[in-house]
């Protein structure tokens, strides 16, 4: 008879970790979790901690892929030891512990739940994030959240370069300077020193400089502007190795088709990166379910899901899903959709166009229309202000009795204005401001489902 497996559930933390030992998954997880929390064994980053997880004698170890810098090196040592590696998305484990009622922001309890989880679940392969098996996945991700800490690093760097250029060569100071064909920003190049490796030299910072009204008053560029500067070169070299790293990964023939769709629609070498670490391979959106269900699950991968958030009689939907992967597809949007010169020729980007443009004219030929939705959400807002205000102190009926009165009697933006005299009337341009940014955000979340739709094309095409 086969013993059964020893299932380990690892609730990572910064330095250390909880670990839950399990061979079957208890019938009572809330009432097992109060008898033995006590024993789950904390283990820290170091050689005893290892030796003391390897002496549990692991068959299989279940994390969360959140805080991967603190799971990767657990996962690396585990491995190394030929203990098998399942990881767990948070959503998932988030809805399990739910379920079997177990207390929320708790190492033990998470564990538990990770071991119970993965032992309920052991069959059923689409229940575990199956990308961290890849080991050319884990490294795209890696590299592209790499480039997402570069530009942060970098944004200070310019800001105060700038500043200084106000001073010393002030008709440069506000130049938008893009990178060439060599990857560099030939204005921080300039402002370095630094030799560019181009077959014909350019020379337009040259020529502004000799013409600069600084140096005609004996001001020259600073050293401390030259080694901000080199710094922001440098980072730009760094930039440029992991963008080649990530080009030749994406040469890989497994992903020919989602090169070809996400081609189609545009989306450049950092997008595509980073939307196939987080959706690779789609085969692990097809699970239990409809398609709808399966679509819905991609959506939210990529940062565009609904989760439900209602309270009382208002019922509401919020996105849910991976920030940076809003953030990225934002910006798709912006420079290859909204731009008509930059969109592609390619049916599947006039498709996603069309929608962006009848969006557009729907604020443009109705822009008073849309002022006044702002209008009554900014009333609501003040409204559910007013309600949590007053919802500790009386009862529920007289909650809404003062509601409905006060939203025929009075204005309540003015009323509820923190400075007394109320907001200020929203401006058109505001209006349009906030409306082209949900504009956006519509397309890019339709592009998510165009994304999904010709992938499922290509790759389970019905019969």
């Amino acid at each position: 008879m086969n013993e059964k497996p020893i299932v380990i559930g690892l609730d990572v933390s910064k330095d250390n970790v909880v670990a839950c030992s399990l061979t079957e998954a208890p019938f009572d997880l809330k009432r097992y979790f109060k008898e033995n929390k006590e024993s789950f064994p904390r283990l820290y980053s170091n050689r005893d901690g290892i030796k003391e997880l390897l002496e549990l004698n692991p068959d299989c170890v279940v994390m969360e892929p959140t805080g991967v810098h603190y799971s990767w090196i657990w996962a690396r040592i585990l491995r190394s030891h030929g203990v098998k590696i399942l990881w767990v998305g948070h959503s998932e484990v988030a809805a399990f512990r739910k379920s079997k009622k177990l207390p929320d922001k708790n190492d033990a309890a998470d564990a538990l739940a990770l071991a119970a989880y993965a032992l309920s679940y052991l069959n059923y392969p689409e229940a575990f994030l199956g990308y961290e098996h890849e080991n050319f996945i884990v490294p795209m991700r890696e590299a592209c959240l790499q480039l997402q800490n570069l530009n942060r690093i970098q944004s200070p760097i310019i800001n105060r370069l700038r500043q200084q250029l106000a001073r010393e060569f002030p008709e440069a100071a506000l130049k938008d300077s893009q990178r060439g064909r060599d990857g560099q920003v030939p204005l921080w190049c300039f402002i370095a020193g630094r030799e560019r490796n181009l077959k014909k030299h350019q020379g337009y910072y040259e020529k502004l400089y000799e013409i600069s009204i600084a140096p005609a008053y004996g001001v020259e560029i600073s050293d401390f502007s030259r080694n901000l500067a080199m710094q922001l070169c440098q980072l730009t070299d760094w930039e440029i190795q992991i963008e080649e790293e990530l080009a030749t990964l994406l040469k890989r023939p497994e992903f020919k088709p989602y090169n070809q769709v996400m081609d189609d629609l545009g989306m450049g070498l950092r997008v595509k990166c980073w939307v196939i670490s987080q959706i690779y391979p789609i085969e692990r959106f097809l699970g239990s379910g409809s398609y709808r269900n399966w679509r819905a699950r991609f959506k939210q991968r990529l940062g565009y899901g609904g989760v439900e958030d209602s309270s009382g009689d208002k019922e509401r939907t919020r996105k849910s899903g991976s920030k940076i992967s809003r953030q990225m597809l934002y910006l798709w949007v912006v420079t290859a959709i909204a731009v008509k010169r930059t969109r592609p020729d390619t049916p599947i980007a006039k498709q996603l166009a069309d929608f962006y443009d009848s969006r557009t004219r729907q604020y443009n030929d109705n822009p008073e229309i849309y002022h006044s939705r702002l209008l009554e959400k900014q009333q609501q807002d003040a409204i559910a202000t007013l309600r949590t205000q007053l919802g500790p102190l009386l009862s529920p009926a007289i909650v809404r009795q003062v509601e409905a009165n006060l939203t025929l009697a009075l204005d309540l933006p003015a009323l509820l204005g923190t400075d007394g005299k109320g907001p200020e009337p929203l401006k058109k341009g505001e209006v349009k401001k906030r409306f082209g940014k949900l504009i956006v955000s519509q397309t890019a979340a339709k592009g998510v489902e165009l994304l999904f739709n010709e992938l499922m094309a290509i790759l389970h095409p019905k019969d």
